[in-house]
């Protein structure tokens, strides 16, 4: 099985393990990114998570990073989905905390 990686506006990364979604019978991630008004940059190919848009598309700005995926995927699928994005505000006040 393979891992779908893909970037994100803010410099982020939005990875989906396929070898776990093959075990989800939901696939809520999917449905999840496709309520309206949400970036739709998820569709299902032969049964798994998939891009609907460009990874160049969903780096600029198509994928919205609302974390709606995650969270569906955490609650009602097999926890495959996950977002790792920059924060460098939280960066600078655990440095600043380090130092105390």
């Amino acid at each position: 099985m393979s891992t779908l990686q893909f970037s994100v506006f803010s410099g982020g990364t939005v990875t989906i393990d396929h070898a776990v979604c093959a075990g989800c019978a939901s696939k809520a991630c999917v449905a999840a990114c496709n309520q309206p008004s949400l970036g739709s940059v998820l569709t299902l190919s032969d049964g798994m998570p998939v891009l609907a848009v460009t990874p160049e598309r969903a780096a600029q700005g198509g994928c919205i990073e609302c974390l709606a995926c995650d969270l569906a995927c955490q609650v009602a699928g097999k926890g495959a989905l996950s977002f790792v994005l920059p924060t460098p505000e939280l960066d600078a006040w655990l440095a600043l905390q380090a130092r105390s």
